[in-house]
C-alpha cells in the first residue's frame, strides 16, 4: 500500500509546476503560495490533531515556535521562491529539476549539522545531481537565468527545512509538522501580504479557481498526507521515491498540460538528477541494506 501512496503522491506533486504555470500570470505568486498552503493545511490538520491525541503529546509554546519557524521557512521562503521561479521560467520542468536537486544541499547540511557521514555512493549521487542541474540550465534568455536563481534558492532553503525536520522528528512526526507548520506559515504569509497591501484574491476567477483548488487541496493537502503515510509505514527510503519519480514525469506532464515539448537535455538532466537523488538521499543504500537483512533472516 505504501508504494501506491508513493505513486499517487508523485503524480500529484509532479503536476504542481505545470498546473501552477497555467495561472502564474493571472494570480500573484505570493498569493498562490499562501492560499495553497492555507487550504492544504486545513486538509492536513485533522490528521495532525489525531496524531497528537493518539501519541498523547503535550505541545508547549516552544514547540509551536519551532513548528512556526519551520512553516515560515518552507511556506514563506522556499515555496514562494518555487512559485516565483515557475512564473518566470520558460518551462516548469526546469524548476522541477532544480528543486529536486535539493538532495545535494541536504547532504551538505546534514554532514555539517547532523554529522552524517559521506559515503562513496552518496558522493557519486551528488556528482550526478550537479551534472544534471548544469545540463538543465539554459542561459539563452534572461527569464531562464532568473528562474535558475529562484530554483536554486528554493532548493537550498528546502534542504535546510528538511534537515531541521529531521532534527525535530523525534518530538513530532511528519504529519504533525506538516499540518501545524503549514497552517502557521501560510497564516504568517497571508498577514504579511495584507500588511503590505498585496491583493490576495485579485485575479482569482471561475476560470482559474479549479487549478488553484487542485494545487491547494489535492497536491498540497492530500499529497502530503499520502507522503507522510508512506513515510510512517515504510520509512524514508520508500517515501523518498516520491521525489525521484517526480522529475522524471514533469517534462512529459509539462508537454501535456502546457504544450511545451521537452528538450533532450532536460530529459537527460532529469534522469541524472533522479539517479543522483537516489544515491545521495540514501534510498539506494537502504534498498541494499534491506535486501541483505532479508537474506540474513
Amino acid at each position: 500500500m505504501s508504494y501506491v501512496f508513493v505513486l499517487i503522491t508523485a503524480i500529484l506533486f509532479t503536476t504542481h509546476e505545470p498546473v501552477s504555470k497555467l495561472i502564474a500570470n493571472e494570480i500573484n505568486p505570493y498569493a498562490i503560495t499562501a492560499i495553497r498552503y492555507f487550504l492544504g493545511s486545513l486538509v492536513c490538520l485533522p490528521f495532525s490533531i489525531r496524531e497528537i491525541i493518539k501519541n498523547k503529546l503535550n505541545l508547549k509554546f516552544k514547540d509551536f515556535l519551532i513548528l512556526g519557524g519551520l512553516g515560515v521557512l518552507t511556506v514563506c521562503i522556499s515555496m514562494v521562491l518555487v512559485q516565483v521561479g515557475v512564473k518566470v521560467a520558460d518551462s516548469p520542468a526546469l524548476i522541477s529539476v532544480l528543486f529536486s536537486s535539493n538532495s545535494i544541499f541536504t547532504i551538505i547540511f546534514s554532514v555539517i549539522f547532523l554529522k552524517i557521514k559521506m559515503t562513496k555512493i552518496k558522493t557519486a549521487g551528488v556528482i550526478l545531481c550537479v551534472t544534471g542541474v548544469v545540463l538543465s540550465m539554459d542561459l539563452t534568455s534572461g527569464s531562464n537565468a532568473l528562474s535558475i536563481v529562484f530554483g536554486l534558492l528554493s532548493a537550498i532553503t528546502f534542504s535546510i527545512y528538511t534537515v531541521l525536520c529531521q532534527k525535530f522528528i523525534h518530538r513530532f512526526s511528519g504529519i504533525i509538522q506538516a499540518g501545524i507548520s503549514f497552517f502557521i506559515g501560510s497564516s504568517v504569509l497571508l498577514i504579511f501580504l495584507w500588511i503590505f497591501g498585496i491583493d490576495i484574491i485579485g485575479g482569482i476567477s471561475a476560470d482559474n479557481l479549479p487549478e488553484l483548488a487542485y494545487i491547494s487541496i489535492a497536491v498540497t493537502g492530500i499529497g502530503y498526507i499520502l507522503y507522510f503515510s508512506a513515510l510512517s509505514k515504510s520509512g524514508p527510503h520508500v517515501a523518498a521515491l516520491t521525489f525521484l519519480i517526480k522529475p522524471i514525469l514533469v517534462p512529459f506532464v509539462a508537454w501535456i498540460v502546457n504544450g511545451i515539448v521537452p528538450d533532450y537535455t532536460i530529459i537527460i538532466a532529469v534522469i541524472l538528477v533522479a539517479i543522483g537523488a537516489t544515491f545521495s538521499g540514501g534510498a539506494f543504500e537502504s534498498f541494499i541494506m534491506n535486501n541483505k537483512n532479508k537474506k540474513l533472516n
